[in-house]
Parts: structure tokens; C-alpha cells; sequence
């Protein structure tokens, strides 16, 4: 009850703090500063979220709340505050924890001297996530910190090959890298024949990159469109996308499948209009959909009567390739267009601590 009506106080005393006179202002932040050692943890989280939104809130009861060893209180102020500056969240990652990390890799804008610094103390997990934020600038050191996390972490890896600012330098070493890992899967699963393999990754290659007519693509935007509505919020069935690939909806398979994979719309009509069947087996078995959906598509594409020989590869393919291994391979084929395939599949960082 205490630290209810004490919250209560420190709320008031926010919600003033942007009328104040600057000349006030000290006074009431070493107040707001006082009223937080007087509330337990759950009332410090919840103002501490509070603080997190004021464009300009009071700096000592700020950075004392950010350099709680709670990442769970800590967290809104390190991934949103802007009362916070870089040699003040610099410091604090310098002693802090992989969730406080993560929490500063968040904020929409990171300064090139802050993530050398998150580089170069946080985990794979922490390069990943700064990856994929758009607001973070790097410095050369920082991305070559970035290709040594690579080595361990296929999502920085991936990520960091996609970038736009990445300097052109390093995108060989990290389309082989991922060349790589294809083929380690590839060839535990394939029995070793590298052969085989090394057709496989020259077939998706060409496939992937192989351009689209416009006439031909534009049978399929109307689908897309449609696609992208359906679904919104919900997430597509197989049993639903072998039912449109039997009423020979095709488009709608294909524009689901490229929403699905994270690949545009003309690289999966490229792999369904392949003649060979290899690059759409993996797509398919990368997402774990059936035989039978696979079986449709292909009988779609052939026009009913599937030959023997595309029959028996498109299977054996699924049959032997793990999820895993189909999506290393697409992978590899996607990134020299810069694109991560199978983005939502990639392991993800975890989601910032609970604040309520």
C-alpha cells in the first residue's frame, strides 16, 4: 500500500515535470529520486516505463532507475529513454547483463561508439539483434566484431549479409560462410555425395536468380495482394494451401509461399516455373509442408501427369532433407540478391523483459 500511494506521488510529480522551470527542476528530480528508494520493485518498473516515454525527463531519477541491476526495471529506459546519452548508456552496458544489452540494442537510434561497445562485450544474441535494427551505425570495427559473432551465429551471419551499409569487403567471406553451413547439412543428410550437393546449391543459385517476365508476374499481384489481406493476422494452414493447390489456385500457393519464406514474389514463380523441381522441394520442405502439397504443385506444374523422373526427385528430396537443411540451401541461393530467406525461422533474440 506504501508503495502504491508513493507511486502515486512520483506519477504526479512526472506528470508535472515538463511545466517546471528549469530552475526547478534539479530540486524535483532529486525528490523523484528519493520517492524511488522508498518503493518496492514492482512500483519502480512501473514508473521506470513511465520515465521511458518523457522526450526530455529528469536525469538522475532516469539513469539510477536505467543502472538497475533488475533488467525487468532497467529495460524501458535503456531501449527508449533519450534522457539517456551514449556515454551514459556506454557505461552502464560496460557492467550490466546480456538483457540490459539487449535492451540498449533496441533503441531506435545506436551511435557507432555505443555498439563498438555492445560488439565487443554483448553475446551472438546481442550482435543479432543489433543487426537487425536499422537505427544502428557501425564502425569498421564494429563490423568486423560483427563477422567474428557471424562465425558462431547463422542470424548474424544472415542479417549482417543484408544490410545495406555493409562494406562490400565482407560480403564474400559471409555468402561463403553460409555456403558452408548448406553444405554441412546438405552433405550429413545426402549421405556426403558432394556431387550431388554441389548440384543442388548450383541449381538453386541459378533458379532463385533467374528472371521473371512482367507479363508473367503480373498474373500473380492480384494474389499477393489478396495474400497479404488473408493473412494479416492469422497464419496460413497446409491443409488450406493444398486445397487452393488442388482447385488449381495456384497463384494464391505461390504468393503464400513468398510471404511465407520471406523471398519476393518473383523468385518463388522462378522455382515453380523451374524445370527441374529441386529448388521448389526446398522451399516446400523448409517450411514443413507436406508431401501432398508438394505433390499438387508439381501436378499443377507438369500439367497433371507428373513425369516419373521429377516425381521421384522432388520426393526423394523431401524425403531426405530436413527442414533445416532445405532452408541452408535456400539460404545460401538468396543471399547473393541480399535477401534471408526463411527470416522468421532464423533464432531470434528473446523478446525485452516484462515491464507489468
Amino acid at each position: 500500500m506504501q508503495s502504491q500511494l508513493v507511486l502515486q506521488s512520483a506519477e504526479l510529480l512526472t506528470k508535472r515535470w515538463s511545466r517546471l522551470a528549469p530552475a526547478e527542476k534539479p530540486a524535483f528530480d532529486a525528490l523523484l529520486l528519493a520517492l524511488c528508494g522508498q518503493i518496492d520493485t514492482a512500483a519502480r518498473t512501473a514508473f521506470a516505463e513511465q520515465l521511458a516515454g518523457l522526450r526530455l525527463g529528469p536525469p538522475l531519477t532516469s539513469q539510477a532507475l536505467a543502472r538497475e541491476r533488475s533488467a525487468r526495471i532497467a529495460a524501458p529506459l535503456l531501449s527508449r529513454c533519450t534522457s539517456l546519452g551514449t556515454d551514459i548508456l556506454t557505461d552502464i552496458a560496460t557492467s550490466a547483463g546480456e538483457a540490459q544489452h539487449l535492451a540498449i540494442a533496441s533503441r531506435p537510434v545506436l551511435p557507432a561508439p555505443l555498439t563498438d561497445c555492445l560488439i565487443r562485450l554483448g553475446s551472438g544474441l546481442v550482435a543479432a539483434r543489433l543487426v537487425e535494427n536499422d537505427g544502428a551505425c557501425f564502425s569498421e570495427a564494429g563490423f568486423s566484431g560483427l563477422m567474428a559473432h557471424g562465425e558462431h551465429s547463422e542470424a548474424v551471419t544472415l542479417r549482417l549479409a543484408t544490410r545495406a551499409d555493409l562494406p562490400p569487403a565482407h560480403r564474400p567471406a559471409l555468402i561463403q560462410r553460409t555456403r558452408e553451413r548448406a553444405i554441412d547439412a546438405l552433405r550429413r543428410e545426402l549421405g556426403g555425395d558432394r556431387t550431388e550437393v554441389d548440384s543442388l546449391l548450383l541449381q538453386a543459385l541459378q533458379t532463385l536468380a533467374h528472371p521473371v517476365a512482367e507479363p508473367r508476374l503480373a498474373r500473380f499481384n492480384a494474389s499477393a495482394d489478396f495474400v497479404r489481406r488473408r493473412f494479416a493476422t492469422t497464419r496460413p494452414s497446409p491443409a488450406q494451401l493444398e486445397r487452393w493447390a488442388n482447385l488449381n489456385r495456384i497463384e494464391d500457393v505461390v504468393a503464400t509461399l513468398a510471404l511465407r519464406t520471406g523471398l519476393p514474389l518473383a523468385v518463388i514463380v522462378a522455382a515453380f516455373d523451374a524445370p527441374a523441381p529441386a529448388t521448389m522441394a526446398a522451399l516446400l520442405r523448409g517450411l514443413d509442408a507436406s508431401w501432398p502439397l508438394l505433390k499438387a504443385l508439381l501436378a499443377q506444374r507438369y500439367g497433371g501427369d507428373i513425369p516419373i523422373a521429377r516425381a521421384n526427385e522432388a520426393y526423394e528430396l523431401h524425403r531426405r532433407l530436413s527442414p533445416l537443411a532445405a532452408r541452408r540451401l535456400i539460404r545460401f541461393a538468396a543471399l547473393p540478391l541480399r535477401i534471408a530467406a526463411f527470416p522468421q525461422a532464423i533464432d531470434a533474440p528473446p523478446p525485452l523483459p516484462a515491464t507489468a
